[in-house]
Order: structure tokens, then C-alpha cells, then sequence
């Protein structure tokens, strides 16, 4: 018998189907993944991503919004919805400006009451020029019997630092950032150094990381963990995390 998605499941399946559907109808050197996803995708994130966030890179607003539409009202996306038991419900674009578009969906599960929430969102206000085009590693892709979608994503550099800068200039501070960051800077200590990231964004973001308690992190970032990691961070743990990424970010003033 086929096991029920989880909630977090059905979001990245979602994500992954939308990237291999957009692939098809959109040339991939107009958008790049950053964000959660990035991170759970491409550097070994045990956090799923509750939204799917990319930069669109050279293309009018009128263009993609109109690619995107016909991405999600295809018939390979709904097939492949359908195979999980799944369908959107509604789907709403409370954003299409000049700098940023959004889409934002509800799922319904087979079996399940509750629907679920995601949403898709391009900036048009960044071109960092360090992303690489990849497959999504086959682990990833393996629990959902995919194909893995190839989709050019920012680099270890440039997303320690977007993160710190989400870290520092959100107008809500969240726990993930600092989740992020600290995995970030455990597994590539030299991709950033002194100078990269201006000192004002620094000291606001060690102060937001300061004011970070665990019960932001249970609350925002556990449900979102793999099930069998869940389990290991404590406040004590998060207590480390933050001392660790305090630290860091104060050794690149």
C-alpha cells in the first residue's frame, strides 16, 4: 500500500513537480532557485520548505506570469498531481508588480481534510551571477518516484549571503534563517569572507539572531525537519546554533 504523504511531503512534491513542468515551457536561464528549497535540494537541508522561492532573470513580468499560468493549469501538472492524490483547490496571484510575483496555492489530499498551503514566488530584483544548472539530486527525488528536474541554483557564496541578509532585513525575524545559516556555515566555513556582507547588515543581523528563542524554532522550523531529526534538537541545541552563527557573522565585520 502507498504510504500518505506528510504535509511537508505533498509541499516539496509539489515544488519539484512545478520545476520539471517549467522546465518544459520556460528556458531555464530565466529563472534561478534560491532560498529553502535551494538548500534542501542541492546542500543537504534536513528542512523542508514550506514556499518555493526563485529570481527571474531577464523576462517581463507579463511573460512569466503568463508561462506560470499555463504551468499550473497543464495537463502534466494535474496528471501528476492526480498520481499522489492530489489537486489544487484554489490558486490566487495576490502579487504580479515589476519587482516580485506571486502565486499562492491550496492542495487538497486524498484522505486528509486539512488543505494545504504553498506559494511560488519570482523576484525580478536580483542577478547574482553565481549559480550553477543542475539536477536535483536523486535522493531528493527518489521518495517521490520523479524525475529529477534540472534548474540553475545560486552557489554556497551567494546564499549565506541572501540568508543573512533574510536574517537581518525581514520585517518578522525567522528561525529558519538562522537554521539555514548555521548549516551553511558548518559545511562551507570559507565560501564567505570579511567584506562581502556590508557591517550594518552584520550587527543586524547578530542582533536578530540574539533575540531568536527556541519556541520560534519549535514552532516555525520543527514541522518542517525530517521526522527522524526532529528529535535531536533541544534548546540546549538551538542555544549552540545560535552561538555559532553569533559568532561567525561577528568574525566577518
Amino acid at each position: 500500500m502507498k504510504k500518505q504523504l506528510t504535509e511537508a511531503e505533498v509541499i516539496e512534491y509539489f515544488h519539484l513537480v512545478f520545476l520539471q513542468v517549467l522546465s518544459t515551457r520556460l528556458d531555464q536561464s530565466h529563472y534561478v532557485l534560491k532560498g529553502g528549497v535551494n538548500l534542501r535540494y542541492f546542500f543537504g537541508s534536513y528542512r523542508y520548505s514550506e514556499d518555493i522561492d526563485l529570481d527571474a532573470i531577464r523576462i517581463e513580468r507579463w511573460s512569466l506570469e503568463t508561462r506560470v499560468d499555463k504551468v499550473l493549469d497543464s495537463p502534466a501538472m494535474q496528471m501528476l498531481l492526480r498520481s499522489e492524490g492530489l489537486a489544487f483547490e484554489r490558486v490566487t496571484k495576490p502579487k504580479q508588480t515589476e519587482t516580485t510575483q506571486r502565486w499562492k496555492l491550496l492542495i487538497t489530499t486524498n484522505g486528509r481534510k486539512k488543505t494545504v498551503h504553498t506559494k511560488i514566488e519570482f523576484s525580478h530584483r536580483a542577478d547574482d551571477p553565481r549559480r550553477i544548472l543542475e539536477p536535483v539530486p536523486d535522493q531528493v527525488v527518489a521518495p517521490y518516484a520523479l524525475r529529477p528536474p534540472a534548474v540553475l541554483h545560486y552557489t554556497e557564496g551567494a546564499a549565506i549571503e541572501q540568508k543573512i541578509g533574510a536574517l537581518a532585513l525581514r520585517s518578522e525575524t525567522q528561525a529558519r534563517d538562522l537554521f539555514d545559516l548555521e548549516l551553511l556555515m558548518r559545511r562551507y566555513p570559507d565560501a564567505i569572507r570579511p567584506g562581502q556582507v556590508t557591517a550594518k547588515t552584520l550587527q543586524v543581523a547578530i542582533e536578530r539572531a540574539t533575540e531568536l528563542p527556541f519556541a520560534a524554532f519549535r514552532d516555525q522550523v520543527m514541522p518542517f525537519l525530517d521526522r527522524e531529526v526532529a528529535d535531536l534538537y533541544r534548546p540546549d541545541v538551538w542555544d549552540q546554533m545560535q552561538s555559532f552563527v553569533i559568532d561567525r557573522l561577528m568574525e566577518l565585520r
